[in-house]
């Protein structure tokens, strides 16, 4: 019964409270630090804050595992790149557009690494694509990418609101999608996370000891 608790109603009872989440820090932007969401806000510093550890995660897994180093690596790297273009605020100060150099030379860095070490790479793929991890990762993806896009699109909500349509629901919408999506892609990481650590204690007990 413990176990039927575990894998099936503790995941939704988690998940539902990470949710309610959202919309808190949604609720604090715009109600008690009325930022309007701004490239400031709690919300942004949340999505910012969520990826940076889904980057550490395959980063570490990547200096873990040595066969699936490689998938891992462009895992990590194309969070990189997506964190990058989420910080593109603090990278106008510098240049306007000025994130997408560091941007490109990540992403064209793990794809020559990618492209020299494909050894494994095939079957590392076919095997995060079974797990855990890469479903919620999928949802995440295209929640952020599609789903925030279409349904945060400022003119679906003219259309339907016309002159009551204000251009902080928009925001409020995407924003929060988006912050939503970086949740399950949080989620994904953490069971890649607690995959390398069940493989990094089965191999320690398996290790043959040693004799003087």
């Amino acid at each position: 019964m413990f176990l039927l608790f575990k894998e099936l109603v503790l995941p939704f009872i988690l998940i539902s409270l990470l949710s309610a989440g959202v919309i808190s820090v949604i609720n604090i932007d715009y109600f008690f630090l009325e930022n309007n969401l701004s490239e400031q806000s709690l919300t942004e510093i949340f999505q910012q804050l969520l990826l940076l550890a889904s980057v550490a995660i395959f980063s570490w897994s990547a200096y873990k595992e040595q066969e699936s180093r490689t998938f891992f690596i462009l895992v990590a790297g194309f969070f990189g790149c997506m964190l990058l273009r989420e910080l593109d605020y603090y990278f106008d100060m510098i240049v306007h557009g000025f994130w997408f150099y560091p941007t490109i030379l990540l992403a064209s860095s793990v794809i020559i690494y990618s492209i020299k070490n494909d050894e494994f790479l095939l079957r590392s793929v076919r095997s995060f694509g079974q797990s855990k991890a890469y479903f919620n990762i999928l949802i995440g993806l295209v929640i952020i990418m599609i789903f925030s896009r279409l349904f945060g699109s400022g003119t679906l909500w003219k259309d339907v609101m016309n002159e009551d349509y204000h251009h902080i629901y928009k925001t409020i919408i995407q924003e929060g999608l988006e912050l939503f999506g970086y949740l399950f892609l949080f989620i994904g990481s953490f069971y890649q996370l607690q995959e390398i650590k069940n493989n990094q204690s089965t191999e320690s007990t398996y290790l043959p000891l040693t004799t003087h």
